[in-house]
């Protein structure tokens, strides 16, 4: 088992797991989240997944950066947290 942060030297090669499908519309969704997500990783954006079958990831961001209305300085935000599959409740 091992943690892939994703960036953006592997982001257009690996899977981002959010809870989008693969059909045809949310297959452009995700690339929608991946076109903002490469915008947002100069701003600090993190995003680290499992290796493994289920999701399984995190994604945060610098308070400073954020862009939900929350402000204070020195601190990071999670936009998205999923655990699910046999890894839930662990």
């Amino acid at each position: 088992m091992m943690i892939i942060k994703i960036d953006e030297h592997n982001i257009d090669r690996e899977h981002i797991c959010c809870a989008i499908g693969a059909d045809k519309l949310n297959t452009a969704r995700a690339e929608t989240k991946k076109k903002w997500m490469k915008e947002r990783f100069e701003d600090g954006l993190v995003f680290k997944r499992l290796d493994e079958r289920g999701k399984v990831f995190i994604e945060y961001m610098p308070v400073e950066k954020v862009w939900k209305p929350i402000t204070g300085e020195n601190y990071m935000v999670i936009n998205c947290l999923w655990v699910s599959g046999k890894f839930k409740g662990q």
